[in-house]
């Protein structure tokens, strides 16, 4: 009923990256960070092939929540809803060995001869449980029985648990065995708590809620002044673009393009601010006329409020 949607930091990341200098001291841990989200946005995608394999009858399924809560927020990377139960699902995507320490809330990553520590997953989606819980109460919703499970849907982990910790043996899992533990959780709730009207009913009140991640620049303490201005051609990534007879030329590699701008104006939104005005964007784009900023922006179907002389776009 939900589906993710590009996750915004990855796209404020990659917008970083195509218009900070190529010295700029920030890069590296930009780009750390875009790697690391695209991980795990690759493993969620990674886990739909495993969901579809279930039956669509028995539940409705809500992707990548975020869902405010007193003042702050959970996040749940799926959601299985049913008659019977709910079920929280944590996704890791780490290749290598994963092992359970569940004495002190922990688990270790052994991949290319460096081990790395994190803190245990088990113990996340519990707490995303606890806070639905809450929420579910907050919203005089029906109680509902909650599941959870941590799967991870890279092919390359392996998964131990040598204190033989019961809990991380029904809790854990291989994205493969997704079906296997669902029919478990359906075996063990038979009788119906909601009705299917009172499922789409939360299922619409959950969406309602869900308020995405508002990624931006501030996180690694950089200003506009830090960003490039300008068209960047789409052959040698250079900002030597000009606008001649309704085309972008590059004086650089000799490249034309009809739309190169419109990449432009979307990293102006990620970037810089959530609305444009037609001075904002002949200063971003380096444009004199202010008639071919207007043509331009018309045609990319922008919304907008205000009189022509006045007009602010903002992106959909």
């Amino acid at each position: 009923m939900k589906r993710r949607t590009t996750p915004r930091r990855i796209l404020v990341n990659e917008a970083l990256l195509r218009r900070l200098p190529p010295n700029h001291p920030k890069r590296p841990d930009i780009l750390k960070d875009l790697l690391i989200k695209k991980a795990g946005f690759k493993g969620e995608q990674d886990m739909d092939y495993y969901l579809s394999l279930l039956n669509e009858n028995d539940f409705t399924i809500l992707q990548d929540l975020r869902i405010p809560l007193g003042t702050n927020y959970f996040q749940i990377d799926f959601l299985l809803l049913s008659t019977k139960f709910a079920l929280l699902i944590e996704n890791k995507n780490m290749p290598g060995i994963i092992e359970f320490d569940p004495a002190f809330k922990q688990v270790f990553r052994t991949y290319n001869d460096n081990t790395e520590v994190y803190d245990c997953p088990v113990d996340q989606v519990k707490r995303q449980v606890y806070q639905f819980r809450n929420w579910l109460k907050k919203n005089n919703s029906n109680s509902l029985p909650l599941e959870f499970l941590v799967t991870y849907s890279n092919h390359g982990s392996i998964l131990q648990n040598p204190s033989k910790n019961q809990e991380v043996y029904n809790r854990v899992c291989k994205g493969g065995q997704l079906v296997f533990k669902v029919d478990e959780f359906q075996n063990r709730h038979q009788g119906e708590v909601l009705s299917s009207k009172d499922v789409k009913k939360l299922s619409k009140l959950l969406m309602k809620n869900h308020e995405p991640e508002k990624a931006d620049i501030s996180k690694y303490n950089l200003s506009p002044s830090d960003i490039i201005p300008g068209i960047q051609c789409p052959t040698c990534e250079q900002f030597h673009m000009e606008r001649i007879s309704r085309k972008w030329y590059c004086s650089n590699c000799g490249t034309s393009s009809t739309y190169a701008h419109e990449q432009a104006i979307l990293d102006y939104f990620l970037l810089i601010g959530p609305t444009m005005t037609n001075k904002q964007l002949r200063g971003f784009l380096r444009l004199p006329s202010r008639s071919t900023s207007t043509i331009l922006l018309r045609n990319m179907s922008l919304q907008h409020t205000g009189s022509t002389k006045n007009r602010v776009y903002y992106q959909a």
